[in-house]
């Protein structure tokens, strides 16, 4: 019989690395990509598209992430993609992309101009991007005879595990897997499959911090601060985490977990590019995005912003953040500021920290995200000098910039000392799942192959032998530019379910060599009188299966 097209899977970034994630799907003549983000480093780094030698058929995104989506305009610039090509995603992250993609133009934008660099791509692409947008919600799909699959993340409004199938030979993609959000659906469960390419960013820590334990400490931190008098400034990523701190607050101040003395004195504000994320965030409130809780909560409240606490509000000239900063520094107010970036390394959180380090004694940062190295935000957790000084990025308006950019805001650098005593770390916020989490996604994989993606290569490392060590997979770290072919030679049974969930043998050589050792009764009982199996007994037909032919191998001296 003919051979049918094999998937061969190349990495072109987010190989033992975090960021720039994108995979090269080809199968016969046809070929996807599965993400296409970047690296926010300076410069900032692109996957390899040197890599594709043919038009790419469509793009499948986990999510919107600028590590998994920050590509693309390049990928329109320079021509990569086919003239009918579709971005194919989740109906959030299409909506979210739209902000992330313009927020990250205008950042690279000015980073060239100051570093003298020629811009790679510019709006007109990005608009041109933007318009192949194809969104989904989660199930399952076709294209050009793939089939397709997302399933709910649990990591980002919209963020989706991938899953890919043609011939009875199927492959997933985790994305970035969360499923600790107060605010987020669980992780759907994933259908079994040959091969794995699961995300490894914790791979090395056993469990998180209990996120409800980090929710109370941090309350308490700043009902603590604000008692004080003591103003607060919480560095955050603009989509995910500023709505999961707000939306805490909007509970706990429901909720009456504070005295009502530190409650009026307490003025909530959010900054940058959190209100246009917040919008998004409003817009989807449904049981197919969101949590259960968070829909009910709209519904019994009759709340269409239930991510907003009823005094949080966000300034819009520079004049109102300092009457804001002004008056705490006057005792007359005490701010809560919820601003990005996460890490000090743009947006107004530098702002913030710069003009409470000249206009007030003493305040409080908390700081409840990674913090990359060689960021501010690095440098403020690891200082063990009583102030550590930091260069901040900050932005202003134009005509207050020392560094003007084309349009918009400016920048505004420069050298600050901030006392160590300020600054708090909470942890137990994390948007990825520990390896707890990972180990029981790949089980309900069960792939006999796992490539380790998305993750630091000592982190890999350790997780690698986790996984050796409890699943009973084959497990290798990705590598950047090697090609991963995945046909029967390297398939877990030749029994993955058509589309129908029914299954059957694709290699009839290897299949009626393995059905001479097995017992038709143990089949039977999988199967029952049903011509489909459930994904159970699928698992466990793969399982008998592999054991054979691994006995069957091991017989003949392979």
């Amino acid at each position: 019989m003919t051979e049918p097209d094999s998937f061969t899977i190349t990495p072109l970034g987010g190989a033992q690395e975090v960021g720039r994630s994108c995979y090269h799907v080809a199968l016969g003549d046809r070929a996807f990509l599965v993400d296409c983000g970047l690296r926010q480093s300076t410069p900032v780094t692109f996957p390899d598209f040197h890599a594709i030698t043919g038009p790419i058929d469509a793009v499948f995104l986990t999510h919107a992430h600028i590590d998994h989506i920050g590509g693309l305009a390049l990928l329109e610039r320079e021509g990569y993609l086919a003239d009918d090509a579709p971005i194919i995603c989740t109906q959030p992250t299409a909506t979210l992309a739209n902000t992330l993609l313009s927020d990250s133009l205008e950042i690279y934008s000015s980073d060239c101009a100051r570093a003298g660099r020629t811009q790679r791509f510019d709006e007109q692409d990005l608009e041109a991007v933007l318009k192949r947008f194809d969104t989904r919600k989660y199930g399952t799909g076709v294209f050009h005879s793939v089939q397709y699959q997302f399933g709910s993340a649990g990591h980002l409004l919209g963020s989706a595990w991938l899953a890919l199938e043609h011939d009875r030979r199927r492959v997933v993609f985790s994305g970035d897997l969360g499923g600790r959000s107060g605010h987020l659906r669980e992780i759907d469960t994933p259908p079994s499959a040959d091969v794995l390419f699961l995300e490894s960013t914790y791979g090395d820590r056993d469990t998180h911090p209990s996120f409800s334990g980090a929710q109370t400490t941090l309350w308490e931190e700043i009902c603590a601060a604000v008692k004080r008098d003591l103003p607060v400034l919480l560095p955050t990523f603009a989509v995910g985490r500023a709505q999961e701190l707000l939306q805490l607050f909007t509970q706990r101040i429901r909720s009456q977990q504070a005295s009502p003395e530190i409650l009026e004195k307490m003025e909530i504000v959010y900054d940058g590019m959190i209100e246009d994320s917040m919008q998004i965030y409003h817009a989807f409130v449904r049981n197919e995005w969101l949590a259960d809780n968070v829909v009910t909560y709209k519904t019994d409240h009759n709340d269409s912003k239930p991510f907003l606490p009823e005094q949080a509000w966000t300034p819009s000239q520079v004049a109102e953040r300092e009457r804001l900063i002004a008056d705490a520094a006057d005792g007359e107010t005490v701010p809560v500021i919820v601003a990005p970036s996460g890490m000090f390394t743009g947006g107004w959180s530098p702002w913030y920290l710069w003009q409470l380090t000249e206009h007030c004694e003493t305040a409080r940062v908390f700081i409840t995200g990674f913090q990359a190295a060689y960021t501010p935000g690095r440098a403020l957790l690891e200082a063990e000098e009583e102030s550590v000084e930091v260069e901040i990025t900050g932005l202003m308006e134009p005509e207050q910039a020392d560094d003007l950019m084309s349009e918009g805001y400016g920048i505004h650098r420069k050298s600050i000392s901030v006392p160590r005593n300020w600054v708090g770390r909470i942890d137990g916020f994390s948007a990825h799942a520990s390896r707890q989490g990972l180990l029981h996604f790949a089980r309900e994989v069960d792939p006999a192959n796992i490539h380790l993606i998305h993750g630091e290569p000592e982190t890999i490392k350790a997780f690698r032998n986790y996984l050796q060590e409890n699943t009973s997979a084959m497990v290798s770290a990705a590598t950047k530019g090697v090609s991963v072919p995945i046909d029967w030679a390297t398939a877990k049974s030749g029994l993955p379910s058509d589309a129908n969930g029914a299954t059957e043998a694709t290699d009839q050589a290897s299949t009626d060599a393995a059905e001479e050792h097995i017992d038709p009764e143990a089949l039977s009982q999988f199967a029952g009188e049903s011509d489909a199996f459930t994904d159970e007994q699928e698992a466990r037909i793969r399982a008998l299966v592999r054991e054979e032919l691994a006995r069957l191998a091991l017989g003949n001296g392979e």
